[in-house]
């Protein structure tokens, strides 16, 4: 290994905590789940009329030209972004540090 990959690497490389979690709540995520491209919902049905079927939203009704593709938190189910595991528990550290400074500082 180069010293260029070397420090792009992962600081963490020990196979271990070293996967993609969503952003918000560090856990396991769906990817690349359809939604509407008008609402933003979920809950996308289809309707059929004889032999011609439609693709529709069940929230605003819209018949579906296109698909928004997100990625879906599983703990909190709401879109989220992704990252590394070992960066969510970097950030997770550095806000609580900063609650702490902050508490400190009411105390005071």
């Amino acid at each position: 290994m180069n010293l260029d990959k070397y420090k792009l690497g992962n600081p963490i490389d020990d196979g271990n905590n070293s996967g993609m979690v969503s952003s918000c709540c560090g856990s396991n995520y769906e990817e690349e789940v359809e939604t509407c491209a008008e609402c933003g919902s979920f809950d996308i049905g289809e309707k059929w009329a004889g032999d011609e079927g439609w693709t529709i939203c069940d929230d605003c009704s819209a018949i579906e030209q296109g698909y928004d593709y997100v990625n879906v938190c599983e703990k909190c189910g709401d879109e989220c972004e992704v990252e590394e595991e070992y960066d969510y528990e970097e950030r997770q550290r550095e806000n609580a540090q900063e609650m702490d400074r902050d508490g400190e500082k009411d105390e005071n």
